[in-house]
């Protein structure tokens, strides 16, 4: 009768052990500190921007207007995300995250004064974003998350090779570079749809956008921009993952990269 009530009071302990650990791993099926790293595929798009060449003595007869398109590149970004503080259902993290492709978009000249000229141009498009954020558990297998923040954009403009009749010249267009920092906010939702396979679908206000106008005839502008994406991450255990996430657009942004979290 004493080893049954020794096994019945052991055997309690071990559920009283056990059933908090538990709890808990459910309550943090989701962290929110990890870091990413990962390839870009990605759009700059440029809505037609013109590049003008003043020589700022009153003289138009040569300026050149020069039309950009818009270039499909590949590059490379890396995030960062810590949780503050929460009680396992719920809390706050930040995050940021850089992100830096290159691209070789057409540039077409044509002068007043007649002549013509096309060739390809060497440019970068860089984003940088910081932000606060807070999560939520709204069962075992959903988090939801809010994040606001700023971001800035950079267009950064180098050399352009251009074809001019029969010869060929080179012009630097780094004075039509241009950047600004404005708001950002994300609203998402990951959810395990198995035991290894998590979804995330979200939107996103980015305040700078794309390139929209030149800036007084000098420097790249912004616009803003309501988009969405996607992504599904594959997890080999608790702490590394893979996985593909895509942002919505013309023809938009994907990742392919790997999380470690901690």
């Amino acid at each position: 009768m004493k080893s049954k009530k020794k096994v019945m009071i052991a055997t309690a302990a071990c559920a009283l052990w056990t059933g908090p650990a538990v709890a808990a791993d459910e309550a943090t099926i989701f962290s929110y500190s990890f870091f990413e790293g990962a390839f870009v595929h990605d759009d700059l798009r440029t809505g037609g921007l013109q590049i003008t060449d003043r020589d700022g003595v009153g003289d138009t007869t040569d300026d050149n207007f020069g039309t950009l398109s818009g270039d499909t590149g590949n590059g490379a970004s890396a995030r960062l995300s810590f949780e503050l503080f929460g009680d396992g259902d719920r809390g706050f993290h930040i995050v940021t995250d850089y992100i830096q492709t290159s691209h070789a978009p057409v540039l077409n000249l044509t002068s007043l004064q007649g002549w013509s000229a096309s060739g390809v141009l060497d440019a970068k498009q860089k984003e940088w974003r910081a932000a606060i954020g807070y999560h939520t558990l709204v069962g075992q297998k959903v988090s939801l998350f809010a994040e606001v923040g700023v971001v800035n954009s950079k267009v950064d403009f180098g050399t352009a090779a251009l074809v001019l009749g029969g010869s060929t010249a080179s012009a630097d267009l780094g004075e039509a570079s241009g950047s600004r920092t404005s708001v950002d906010a994300k609203l998402g939702v990951r959810a395990m749809v198995s035991e290894r396979f998590e979804v995330t679908g979200f939107a996103r206000y980015h305040g700078n956008g794309d390139i929209g106008t030149s800036d007084g005839g000098n420097r790249v502008d912004f616009s803003g921009k309501v988009r969405a994406g996607a992504g599904v991450l594959y997890r080999l255990n608790k702490r590394f993952a893979f996985g593909l996430d895509y942002e919505f657009g013309k023809p938009g942004r994907a990742r392919l990269g790997a999380r470690l979290s901690f």
